[in-house]
Formats: C-alpha cells, structure tokens, sequence
C-alpha cells in the first residue's frame, strides 16, 4: 500500500487514514536521503519522527547512501521524505533500493511525500518546469520508480502563491505528455491500493483567514498554549490548524506576582500579566521551532502605547510568522491607562496605526468588556484590519472568605472557560451582522457541539483555550465530532455551517 501526500502527515485527515492500515505494525524507518545537504539535520525530520510515533510505532532513520537497501526488510512502515528528487531518485538506482521499497508497498505501508512522493511515481520530469536549478547530480533519466502510474504536484496551493503561473505550468505539461496531474495541497493525499481504486484524501475542514489557509479550524488560543512546545509532548501540532501564540511584548515582561490563576464557576480566573521574553527573544528561540511543526503561527501582539505595538510588528514583518493577532485588552499609558478595545475611537485609532506598519494580516482581538462589540469590529474593520478574533476574557473577580482578600493578587482578572460560551455566541452572532471580514470565534468553546455552535453564530474559524487546560487532546476530539457531524448532515465544506444559524 501507498500513501503519496505532499508535506508528511501534517493533518488530522492523513493521520486517521494512515492509522487505518497500520494494524500489527510497529517500526517505522525515516528515509533522510532526499536531501543531500541537511539529511538528519533537515528541519522536517523531527516533526515527521513525532507524526510516525504518534501512530504508535517506533522509528529509526535510514539513509540509502549509508546503509543497505535489503535493511527496510525490517520494517512495516516506509516513509520517504520530502527534499530533492533528482538526488533522491539518482541515490536509489545507485543503490538498487527499488525492489525493496516494491516489498514494502506489497506487505506493509509505504509513505512518499513530496520529493518522495515524485519518484514513486513514472516520472519527475514534472519538476523540470518548477526548479530545474535542483538538478546538481545531472540526472539524465527522469523515469520513476513505476511503484504506481499516479503523478502527483506536491505543495500545490503554496507553490501557486509563489508563482502565478504554477497552474499554466501544470496544464501545460498534462498536454504535452497526455496525462493528469494530481495537485495536492499540504495536508492532502491518496492512498493506492491494488484492491481498490486510488482514494484521494482533501482536508475536509479547511478554512482560510484573511488570505491564509488553515488545515482546520482550530487554532490554540492565546495564553493558553504558550509557544507550543509543552503541548507538542502530547501530540504533533500539525493536527491543529494553528497556533496562536501567547502575548509578545517589545521587551521581556515578568508578569504579575502571585496568586494569579484561579478556579471559578464554570471556568477560571487569570491576571498572568502577559509574561513573556519579549519579541526578539521570540523570533531568535520560539519561531525557529514552531515554525516548523506544520502549522500556522499566529503572533499575539500586546503594548501599553501604539508605539510598542508599531515596533514589535515591525520586528515581526520579515519573520516566519502566518498573521498577526492585536491584543487591544491592554492598557493604554498615554490616555490614563484606559484599554485601547474599551472604545470605538480607541479601536480605530490603534488599528489604524499598527496596519500602516504591520505587513502580515492583521486580526485584532476584542475585548467583551464593552457596551457593544460590533461596533468594535466595525471600527477595527474600518481602520484596516482583515479579522476579528472574539471574545477575550471578561473581567472578575473571586474573594477568600476567610482572609476577605481577593484571590488573585492582582484583584480582578480575566474569566474564561465553559461558561463564557453563551455570551461569546451572541457577540459573534451580532457582530456578524455588520463586518465582511472573518470571524474568529472564542470564548468556552470545550467540545465539538460548541464548536459547531460557533460557526453557525458565524465565525470562519475557532480559537481553543482553557479547556486545554484540563484536556490537552481536546482539539483531535472536537475535530473528529466535527467531522463526524460533517459526514452524518452530508456537509463537504465548513462555510456551509459558517453563518448558517436561523434566528426566529
């Protein structure tokens, strides 16, 4: 059996689909030799490691320029990974590894994605069009491994940014060699199986944002997941759409003193204080890795002044980062410490100003502590921003009884948690009546109905917080109900929910 896909299993989808055919299986060999230059220092090589042993089976590295070719006997699982395919291709014929990866695709399950993917296939010649420069071994014969009669065009949505003239290529080819191409975005694959016909597996719950596609909906709400590495632990996080990350600062920030976490009915209070390193130690230690784990990043940006927010934004501009978030909860030092998302004019003004220095999209998050959110989002919207993201933490407050202070040392704090649920669907639901832009949906979103919920009040996508605290695998969860909602109400895509509620 083949799987070809084209950025290693970096969806839910593949992951499920994988999972199905690897009953008894338990060793995994990592092929490192598509890329001649990084090989086990390749960036993809850990996140494709944490991908096969999320699946349950051990996993060592093999490179067909070092070891024997007849050593894949001893696995079930085969994954040749992404990287140059014209070396990749040369390295095998040189070292007779055809046959044994043939074995691999008869008994057990053979993985190829991206360059790894192509040379299964009956040719690369396909990648003569796109970056003939990777051609350094001189390869004269672009005939594949004929391992299946599939061609596939991997990374294909991000390829077309890149270049607009990726699909003239494309069709262009498919003309002169009298064959069809499948593209395939990151996340996407078919499985060839000699039973059965080719089954092509789409991302089932893509959404984009703004212009920025995400695998699914789910995105790790801010200040809830940190920079992902904890988590990362538990699962890859390519199963999530995205990252939000938590709130970054022009400088390092050591937060509030303790007590600031603390329980609450249906939820929990916090006045964290935005602790963090500061953006520059953001960018040098936490986005090289993040980066890397087959997700989106979302930047969550917080200031006291519009100069902080103008400054970090900047730093943040030519870095790796998907979109960033603007954290207006915050207060504003110039205007007597009164938050920016409290008012209209307050919206606007900071909006405006990060937009004419931020050049990623830019989502700003609102604060429910207001009279009337919409008016927020129609301010936000008016001064330039390209999403929403609602509703931020309400204020509270809990006391102890016994030493009549407050709990949090802070005094009050920011509530969220299951109960905040009710109130996040009327601001969503309202403030999708007034702005074009996507809505980002949060607030007690813990299991797949509210996620459903949530999207038929009108959000594009969700944000998962405080539930992680108590069930880190929450997101797979909710995904899988979704999904399942999905198959059951004949639904193929998440904008037919989107918006979808009929009110009385």
């Amino acid at each position: 059996m083949i799987l070809l896909c084209s950025n290693g299993l970096t969806s839910q989808e593949l992951l499920r689909e994988a999972k199905s055919h690897l009953s008894g299986a338990k060793k995994a060999a990592l092929v490192v030799t598509a890329d001649p230059e990084y090989k086990e220092k390749n960036y993809h090589v850990p996140r494709s490691i944490k991908e096969l042993k999320f699946l349950g089976l051990t996993v060592d590295l093999f490179d067909f320029d070092t070891q024997p070719a007849e050593q894949l006997s001893e696995y079930d699982v085969v994954e040749l990974m992404g990287g140059n395919p014209y070396y990749l291709l040369h390295s095998i014929r040189e070292h007779h590894g055809e046959e044994a990866l043939r074995q691999i695709a008869q008994r057990g399950l053979l993985i190829g994605w991206s360059a790894g993917a192509l040379v299964l296939g009956p040719t690369i010649a396909i990648i003569d069009r796109y970056l003939p420069d990777l051609n350094f071994v001189g390869l004269q014969d672009r005939t594949g491994l004929n391992l299946t009669d599939i061609q596939i065009l991997p990374h294909y949505s991000k390829q077309q940014k890149q270049d607009s003239a990726t699909e003239d290529k494309c069709r262009a080819y498919e003309q002169e060699n009298h064959c069809t191409v499948l593209r395939l975005d990151d996340g996407e694959g078919v499985l060839i199986d000699t039973d059965t016909e080719p089954k092509v597996i789409r991302l089932t719950q893509k959404v984009t944002v703004a212009g920025v596609d995400f695998h699914n909906p789910l995105i790790a709400a801010s200040g809830t997941f940190g920079f992902g590495r904890e988590y990362g632990e538990f699962y890859p996080l390519s199963v999530l759409g995205g990252v939000s990350c938590k709130g970054t600062t022009l400088k390092e920030r050591p937060g509030n003193p303790p007590p600031r976490v603390t329980e609450a009915p249906g939820g929990m209070l916090n006045a964290v204080g935005l602790q963090n390193p500061g953006v520059d130690h953001f960018i040098a230690h936490d986005l090289p890795w993040l980066s890397h784990q087959g997700t989106r990043v979302i930047a969550n940006v917080a200031g006291n002044a519009p100069e902080d927010y103008c400054e970090t934004v900047e730093k943040l501009n030519d870095t790796a980062i998907d979109m960033v978030e603007l954290n207006i909860s915050c207060p504003n030092v110039k205007q007597g410490g009164v938050q920016f998302g409290t008012t209209v004019e307050g919206v606007y003004g900071i909006t405006q100003e990060v937009r004419k220095h931020c050049k990623k999209p830019l989502m700003v998050k609102l604060s429910p502590n207001v009279t009337d959110i919409s008016e927020m989002a129609v301010a936000a919207e008016s001064a330039g921003a390209d999403a929403v993201s609602l509703i931020n933490t309400l204020t509270g407050m809990r006391i102890d009884i016994h030493s009549r202070r407050p709990i949090l040392h802070n005094n009050t704090g920011g509530f969220s948690g299951p109960a905040l649920l009710p109130i996040a669907l009327r601001m969503v639901w309202q403030t999708a009546q007034k702005v074009k832009i996507p809505i980002v949906g949060l607030g007690g979103i813990s299991t797949w109905q509210d996620a459903v919920e949530m999207l038929l009040a009108g959000a594009t996508a969700l944000q998962i917080g405080t539930v992680l605290f108590t069930d880190p695998y929450a997101p797979l969860k909710i995904w899988e109900g979704v999904s399942e909602y999905m198959t059951k109400n004949g639904i193929t895509s998440l904008s037919e929910l989107t918006g979808g509620m009929q009110p009385w």
